[in-house]
């Protein structure tokens, strides 16, 4: 059984490496785009890979939507007990793309520091 310190540093290093993931497809793949598609597609992965949901109704523990969402869906119900990792994945692909958006906005409007 996980205590609370191991479940807070697992799921730092989860995020933790879900970021630098994102930089790095960034880095390597998506940089090549325009600006605004390589920050969409970045904060899209970003949602995806940092959203979280509880791993089930009775659990008070989060863990990754996409996870939870893919094995709710293959071995716990069915759609019905997906829907709302399904959900979080949704809302935080949506938030991802924004924040890229945002990102790749201020970043661009800063004039160059020589």
């Amino acid at each position: 059984m996980m205590t609370t310190t191991s479940y807070l540093f697992a799921l730092i290093i989860y995020w933790l490496s879900a970021v630098l993931g994102c930089r790095l497809l960034y880095r390597m793949w998506f940089q090549r785009l325009s600006p605004r598609w390589a920050g969409a597609i970045t904060g899209l992965c970003a949602g995806i890979l940092l959203a979280p949901s509880y791993a089930a109704t009775d659990i008070s523990t989060l863990a990754p939507a996409l996870i939870t969402g893919v094995f709710n869906l293959l071995f716990a119900g069915g759609m019905d007990t997906a829907l709302g990792p399904f959900l979080m994945l949704s809302v935080g692909a949506f938030l991802g793309v924004i924040a890229g958006l945002l990102t790749v906005r201020l970043s661009t409007s800063r004039p160059n520091q020589h």
